[in-house]
């Protein structure tokens, strides 16, 4: 099995406070969203000295409760912090041509040197309402047609692309650059020759995941009952990739796990409730105990295994930071995970005193 962190949310601080802190109207101490962008490219390389295999960001938009609106920005800027581990990026389909994406994803390959992995979103309604007017849609055929795109934009030849949403070469007065042309080359390409295209989210990216046959990773608040339609009918094989996010936090004891991370992790899915996630916060206690892994490292291993075998999951992109939160704390998780959890899947076989923390 593979490890991912993230996905990093880059959600407001403003409910932490660090012991002793005066200040009740910012985050800890002052800490800002410049504090928050640092937290994460550090976390980034924490993740990479552990042994994790990649690090994601996620991407939001039209909420106040998130302030990273552009995932190529901010994975371009954890390839400049990073040497050799997979930068995992999560844009949102579906709100503008399909050609930018490609091309801010194709850009940022070649600054990582081929280590990028593309996870599309496909935006809720709240999302496609906040930008009215754009043409914006998060209909299955959208996104299979995003998809069309993407794919063309990343190939070596020139091509042309004329569908319900899109036009491409747009012949038109106004579009100079294209007048004339019968098909068009995107530029850069991308380093690597196979673009590694992912799909996240509900039950539409899962039917738009079955429907092209690219891996569908599930969002992280999805029970194991929720999950098992969304991955019926993929390919579950060990050499086809099958990703999952799971919200995480691990700690020396379970007791210290709740106590660290509890708060941080209700005010995140509060924070997702305002932004139009479909869940109440009563039954926040009832997702800790069938979908998010919080524990020491045994119960951490035991529940990962739960997804690897009734699933076929091979693949796990684990959140563990929480903003709000002490960075520290968050630190501390990652080297955990990558010391007690990660060699479990890495060396199985081996005795458990090899594999175990020391």
């Amino acid at each position: 099995m593979r490890f991912g962190l993230g996905p990093m949310t880059l959600e407001s601080v403003q409910g932490w406070r660090c012991a002793g802190c005066r200040k009740p109207d910012v985050g800890c101490c002052g800490r800002k969203q410049v504090d928050i962008y640092e937290e994460v490219l550090e976390h980034a390389v924490t993740a990479e000295w552990w042994g994790f295999d990649s690090v994601w960001v996620d991407e939001r938009h039209f909420t106040p409760d998130s302030f990273n609106s552009s995932a190529s920005v901010v994975a371009a800027g954890l390839s400049q912090r990073t040497d050799f581990v997979r930068v995992g990026m999560m844009p949102v389909l579906g709100l503008v041509n399909s050609i930018y994406v490609a091309e801010e994803v194709a850009c940022i390959d070649n600054i990582n040197a081929g280590r990028t992995i593309v996870a599309g979103q496909v935006p809720n309604d709240e999302t496609v309402r906040g930008w009215a007017g754009s043409g914006a849609s998060n209909s299955v055929e959208r996104i299979l047609d995003d998809i069309a795109v993407l794919r063309k934009c990343w190939g070596p030849n020139p091509f042309s692309h004329h569908s319900e949403f899109h036009n491409i070469p747009m012949n038109n007065e106004i579009h100079v650059e294209a007048r004339g042309l019968d098909r068009i080359s995107v530029q850069p390409k991308p380093a690597q020759l196979d673009m590694p295209l992912w799909m996240t989210g509900g039950t539409e990216a899962a039917e738009v995941a079955r429907r092209t046959g690219v891996p569908y990773m599930a969002p992280g608040h999805l029970s194991l009952e929720q999950l098992r339609p969304n991955y019926e009918g993929l390919n579950s094989t060990f050499e086809r990739i099958v990703p999952l996010i799971r919200d995480v936090f691990i700690a020396p004891t379970t007791d210290e796990a709740h106590r660290l991370a509890g708060t941080a992790i209700r005010d995140l899915y509060n924070a997702q409730i305002r932004a139009g996630l479909e869940l109440t916060s009563s039954e926040f206690d009832k997702l800790v105990t069938d979908t998010i892994i919080i524990g020491d490292p045994d119960t951490c291993i035991e529940r990962l295994y739960t997804y690897e075998r009734e699933l076929g999951v091979n693949y796990i992109v684990a959140r563990l930071v929480y903003h709000n939160m002490h960075p520290g704390d968050s630190a501390r998780a990652i080297q955990l995970f990558g010391q007690g959890v990660v060699p479990e899947f890495r060396m199985f076989g081996l005795p458990d005193e090899i594999r175990k923390v020391v």
